[in-house]
């Protein structure tokens, strides 16, 4: 489940990208899919993430030509040298970091002039009604630290050196899982309306059967989850 249009701009599919806060490695296997002769680079803090991410690559290996490294690092220091990359990815990281100005201008370190930078984070009301509904939601380790301000935070990021390209929402039908969720904090993982709703999400990624996807396309840009960026390094 992509939270970018790879497509949307053109990019060096024989550079090399680097995705900051890779997780489980969502994106790098999209990017392998979709540029498979683009060098893939996944950081991340968590180390069960990361073996994750090398089970998955093992997985999809063959679709790529010319292959990912997995690092263990901080967005607050990336391990690469100055002008490096070509494409940097940072999706749903920001909100979890408390000086998350200081990885924007870590990114645009590594990145080479007129790079691309994509980054997301949840979407302003979504989130709003998350915080509203669970107090544990807002509260758990690691979880969300803040709700941006989408206009301020696109300013703060051109601040940083980056030219603003465009934004668009995804994952609309996310949204009420996770208000779902909030409401049955206790018992998500027991509760029936939570599970059901979780198979539909699940039908949607693994098979995106149209009638779903055109009702998610339809409603993105009012109460997408997501609330994605495309920037260039100036």
């Amino acid at each position: 489940m992509l939270t970018f249009n790879l497509k949307k701009y053109r990019l060096n599919t024989n550079g090399i990208m680097l995705d900051v806060g890779c997780g489980e490695g969502r994106h790098i296997f999209g990017i392998m899919q979709q540029n498979p002769q683009m060098q893939c680079i996944g950081l991340d803090m968590d180390k069960k993430s990361l073996k994750k991410a090398e089970e998955g690559y093992a997985y999809f290996k063959s679709l790529s030509q010319a292959g990912v490294e997995f690092l263990i690092g901080s967005a607050y220091s990336i391990p690469l040298p100055n002008n490096s990359v070509d494409f940097v990815i940072c999706s749903e990281v920001l909100e979890h970091l408390h000086d998350y100005n200081v990885a924007i201008n870590e990114i645009h370190r590594v990145l080479k002039p007129g790079g691309k930078f994509y980054a997301s984070v949840p979407a302003s009301w979504p989130e709003k009604i998350c915080w509203a509904l669970s107090k544990d939601y807002q509260n758990q380790p690691g979880g969300h630290l803040r709700i941006f301000n989408q206009k301020k935070l696109i300013e703060e990021i051109k601040k940083s050196g980056f030219k603003f390209l465009s934004s668009e929402k995804f994952h609309s039908i996310h949204s009420p899982y996770w208000w779902l969720r909030c409401i049955f904090w206790k018992s998500q993982d027991s509760n029936f309306l939570v599970n059901k709703y979780k198979k539909l999400l699940e039908k949607h990624i693994l098979e995106k059967p149209r009638f779903l996807d055109s009702i998610d396309k339809f409603l993105n840009p009012v109460m997408g989850k997501s609330f994605t960026m495309y920037f260039e390094k100036s």
